[in-house]
């Protein structure tokens, strides 16, 4: 008997239980009077649709900027967090040492012009015939083939001997060889000019090089010496990261893979409170990575004033639909009970229940309807919990 009079009492609680799974027959029969609601008549509205996945920031370009040649360290002019651009001077080197290479190529050089004769002229074109070494020898070639002329016509007068004449031809093939060796000495000058010429252009290059800066624009991650130290060739001075663009790389998966093209429109959410930034879809890989069954995709993000740095961990949204549309209605239409979203539209004066797949938030405290919930329907927008299937309902207001 006791044990029946407490099911009894359980049996009583329940029926006076009110929530979004009570019985709308019991709710019915004690609610006297009619609810009063807000309702909202659903219709399709442009929703674009978006892929969302989660990615770091990272920058386009990192360099570790070293020395091109050995010196001493005398000026350094950035540190960790300075801000620099395209071509601005890092540090200096001392020049002393690479000066003096240079005046010493600069003298070698127009010690040769001068052999060649031509240390008035401005260009370094060299005519042979018109040095002097090879004017010298072609006189004496013409003097020997006029005496060898001579000589011939005198030996075969009987005037002259035949060991004169012999020697009047060993002179003309010695003025010969002459000539053609003031040629040759002509070429090989022509030739040290032209090394010359190209010890001075790597000097003045590498006094140039005593410069170290920036080749893009860019903030300062890393200082990686002291002013007063000696350097060898490529010891590093800093590390520069370029902070404009960023990109970011996101994994989408495999089934939505389909969807992201080049030029798809990206936003951001950047953690730590940075903002929101918007970019475009510039890269996608090529094959889907087999372990994580997705698709590596890189976005471009434009970050001008700086103020976004990299290895940020953001959000981001791909637009893959602009056209796209959906039914949305307000956060205060949704009644969440044990892990089921529910809305009550209004049919024939009284509270009909669904059970909806919500997808997005969206601006202005709304929320997209995925699944349960066509147009045209109206919407409670004041939903409670203590609302249920088949209330009578008045309607205060839209």
């Amino acid at each position: 008997m006791r044990i029946v009079c407490s099911l009894l009492a359980a049996l009583s609680l329940l029926a006076g239980c009110s929530g979004p799974y009570s019985n709308p027959a019991t709710a019915t029969a004690n609610t006297a009077k009619p609810l009063a609601v807000t309702i909202l008549t659903t219709a399709l509205e442009p929703i674009p649709e978006v892929i969302v996945a989660n990615g770091e920031l990272f920058a386009e370009d990192v360099a570790s900027i070293g020395v091109k040649v050995p010196g001493r360290l005398i000026k350094l002019n950035v540190d960790l967090g300075s801000q620099v651009t395209a071509g601005q001077v890092l540090a200096e080197l001392e020049k002393d040492d690479y000066e003096f290479r240079v005046k010493q190529a600069e003298g070698q050089v127009e010690q040769t012009r001068a052999q060649l004769g031509i240390g008035n002229l401005p260009t370094d074109n060299v005519v042979p015939e018109d040095t002097a070494m090879v004017r010298q020898a072609a006189a004496g070639l013409r003097e020997a083939k006029l005496i060898g002329e001579n000589t011939s016509k005198l030996f075969q007068q009987g005037v002259l001997s035949r060991v004169d004449n012999e020697k009047a031809g060993i002179t003309r093939q010695t003025a010969e060889a002459r000539y053609q060796a003031a040629l040759e000495q002509v070429a090989q000058l022509r030739a040290q000019l032209t090394e010359r010429r190209a010890q001075l252009s790597l000097a003045r290059q590498q006094l140039t090089d005593t410069v170290i800066k920036a080749p893009f624009s860019g903030g300062i991650t890393k200082r990686q010496t002291s002013v007063g130290e000696y350097l060898g060739v490529n010891a590093p001075v800093a590390t520069i990261v370029r902070q404009h663009p960023l990109r970011i790389r996101l994994e989408v998966p495999e089934k939505q893979a389909s969807k992201v093209k080049f030029g798809q429109l990206i936003e951001i959410d950047i953690q730590g409170g940075q903002g929101k930034r918007t970019g475009r879809v510039v890269r996608l890989s090529p094959a889907i990575d087999a372990l994580s069954r997705s698709l590596t995709v890189e976005g471009e993000i434009p970050n001008e004033d700086g103020k976004i740095r990299p290895g940020s961990f953001a959000e981001g949204r791909i637009t893959v639909d602009a056209s796209a549309t959906g039914i949305t209605v307000p956060f205060s239409a949704v009644v969440s009970f044990a892990g089921t979203e529910r809305i009550f539209v209004v049919r024939n004066g009284a509270l009909e229940d669904h059970v909806i797949l919500s997808g997005r938030r969206l601006p202005g405290n709304r929320i997209e309807v995925l699944k349960g919930l066509d147009a045209n329907a109206n919407v409670v927008t004041n939903a409670t919990e203590r609302m249920m299937k088949g209330q009578k309902v008045t309607v205060s207001g839209r």
